[in-house]
């Protein structure tokens, strides 16, 4: 060997020399990296560090997150984060004249006085909770913080009284009849330890039991990258370390010290969501007002509480939930996802979850819905054999591409009220006319064809109807029928049926329709329904519409008198045919619909 060739080789035999000690030394440190990768732990004891620390090495998932409602779910008053237009306008409602205006300080306030009173009541705005349907906000007194009579419909862009988002009915009011013995303040209510469980990370309302007041502490306003995946200060510790890292991102098992979703079996993942989508009651309220919900995500949520069911007792009082609920036991109300979600024949599959079909850091924010599983291939995912067009039709018994063959439709159909709106059902289902008849809640099928009785349903289905059609025998179709007659929730649900534009229905029904909605905006006692069938009215009436300008301007308010001049402003603009239920059946009706009165206000 040439003397050259022995000087070029010696440095790469000491190289050689030197990587085999390092991977001697580095070798046990490898193993004891995957050992701890491998084995779990609880994050019970570990400490939250907020989405600001996240953000700096997931900064696309910070950033997808940021244009979610969940990060702007509780916010500070601060102009950017106040959508309500405090310019100094009123509302007049129940006797009670509220200013909506800005303080000296840039601040934003609301004042009060009753009629009659020289006395005023000023509270300044100090939180805002919601941003996507209205906006509700928080006031301060001492260690306490309220919520105010006011909010703000971000869609129709003005203020509105809490009656009027909530199953709330309006006070009995004629022209001259002064306002009395109305609680104006029935929805204010406490944050410290209502909202603030499902509004924001790590709450803990901290009650303190001698004194009976508050030291209410979150890990961050709003909901935040914590409240899904747990607390991170662990996390961001022992993944300072470049080793680590690498191994985690060379390996697919998943990161012990932090809580990924997507990683859960369906039931833990669907639990994550249903912490806060899923009503729940505690046998120890006493500890949860005091430390707040123990819950992390990943563990059994059940270890700490369960969902609320129609049959739920508190204190030894039965019924006290059962108006949340229809008969059958499926969900009337929005924040009881994780009940239809526990009902639904899907939960077979062991990945079956909320991601399923939503996506937390992806999609449209209105719903978060998984961009590749819109529409019918959220099911069609399972259900491979009905992914055509053709094969769907044949399935459902409607024509490809119509309503009546898309999946959710008759699958999760619209019978869920909350947040001033009607929701589809996320109990998954097969339609069945005759066992719904039973149970007294609406069906599919009718939903649809809201021309049309239960008898005619049932008949399609090839069965008969178990029980008397009251709709039929009044001549009615079963959806004017609960909108005439049923409870207020009912009558939600029919009223946001009629305004579908694609429901199935003969043409000649359209007159109905009209008339069905403007008696109910004359009639109805109920704010919320009321504004249900003024957004199903503007939807039949279309943009080009000559009575379109005066159904926009339309205010639920709470005088009967005021209401039937602006329903008969509306029709004689309409320059359309318009059949009103006949004056008799619709008085005998209500009666009925009265007796069903309800208030929900949560």
């Amino acid at each position: 060997m040439s003397s050259l060739t022995r000087v070029r080789t010696l440095p790469l035999a000491v190289a050689a020399a030197a990587l085999l000690v390092l991977l001697g030394a580095g070798l046990p440190v490898l193993r004891a990296g995957r050992k701890e990768l491998a084995e779990p732990r609880s994050l019970r004891d570990t400490a939250y560090v907020s989405s600001q620390q996240c953000r700096q090495c997931h900064p696309t998932q910070y950033a997808s997150w940021s244009r979610t409602y969940h990060r702007s779910m509780t916010q500070e008053a601060r102009p950017e984060n106040v959508l309500g237009a405090f310019d100094g306008r009123s509302l007049d409602y129940l006797g009670t004249s509220a200013r909506l205006e800005r303080s000296a300080d840039g601040g934003f306030a609301m004042a009060f006085r009753a009629g009659g009173s020289r006395t005023e009541t000023r509270v300044r705005v100090e939180r805002s909770v919601g941003s996507h349907r209205y906006q509700q906000y928080l006031a301060r007194d001492g260690d306490v913080y309220f919520r105010l009579p006011i909010a703000w419909d971000v869609a129709a862009a003005r203020f509105i009284h809490m009656n009027s988002a909530f199953l709330t009915p309006d006070p009995v009011l004629e022209p001259d009849q002064v306002v009395s013995n109305v609680d104006y303040n029935r929805h204010v209510t406490r944050w410290n330890d209502n909202c603030v469980f499902c509004h924001n990370v790590h709450p803990s309302p901290g009650l303190q039991a001698e004194s009976g007041r508050f030291d209410t502490q979150v890990a961050e306003l709003g909901v935040a990258c914590e409240a899904c995946h747990g607390p991170g200060a662990e996390h961001v510790a022992v993944n300072r370390a470049p080793l680590r890292r690498y191994l985690l991102h060379t390996s697919q098992a998943p990161d012990p010290s932090i809580r990924n979703p997507r990683r859960m079996s369906g039931l833990r993942s669907a639990e994550v969501c249903g912490r806060c989508h899923g009503q729940r009651i505690t046998s120890d309220i006493t500890q949860f007002h005091r430390a707040g919900d123990p819950f992390v995500p990943g563990e059994d949520l059940g270890r700490y509480s369960r969902p609320l069911t129609r049959d739920t007792r508190q204190n030894a009082e039965e019924g006290l939930f059962r108006t949340r609920f229809w008969p059958d036991g499926s969900a009337r109300l929005t924040a009881y996802e994780l009940q239809g979600y526990l009902q639904s024949p899907c939960r077979a599959e062991e990945s079956f979850s909320c991601e399923s079909c939503h996506a937390m850091h992806a999609g449209d924010p209105a719903g978060q819905l998984r961009p590749d599983r819109l529409g019918d291939a959220a099911c069609t995912r399972c259900h491979a054999q009905l992914a055509s067009p053709l094969s769907a039709a044949e399935h459902s018994a409607h024509r490809p591409g119509s309503a009546g063959s898309a999946c959710r439709n008759c699958h999760m159909p619209d019978i869920v009220y909350g947040l001033v709106s009607v929701h589809l059902s996320h109990r998954i289902e097969s339609p069945d006319v005759a066992q719904q008849a039973r149970d007294e809640r609406p069906d599919a099928c009718t939903l649809c064809h809201v021309d049309e009785t239960r008898s005619w349903a049932a008949r399609a289905q090839g069965a008969a109807l178990p029980v008397a059609d009251a709709a039929a025998s009044a001549g009615l179709s079963e959806v004017a029928y609960r909108l005439l007659a049923g409870d207020p929730l009912e009558r939600a649900v029919a009223a946001h049926a009629l305004g579908k534009v694609d429901a199935q229905h003969a043409p000649g029904f359209r007159p109905q329709r009209l008339g069905l909605l403007l008696g109910t905006l004359e009639h109805d006692p109920y704010p919320a329904v009321r504004t249900i069938a003024q957004r199903s009215l503007l939807a039949l009436l279309g943009p080009d519409s000559p009575a379109r300008a005066l159904a926009v301007a339309y205010v639920a308010t709470a005088r009967r008198s005021e209401r039937q001049v602006r329903a008969h402003e509306i029709a004689a603009a309409t320059a359309e045919q318009i059949i009103p239920p006949a004056a008799e059946l619709m008085q005998a009706l209500r009666a009925r619909a009265d007796a069903g009165a309800i208030d929900i206000g949560e």
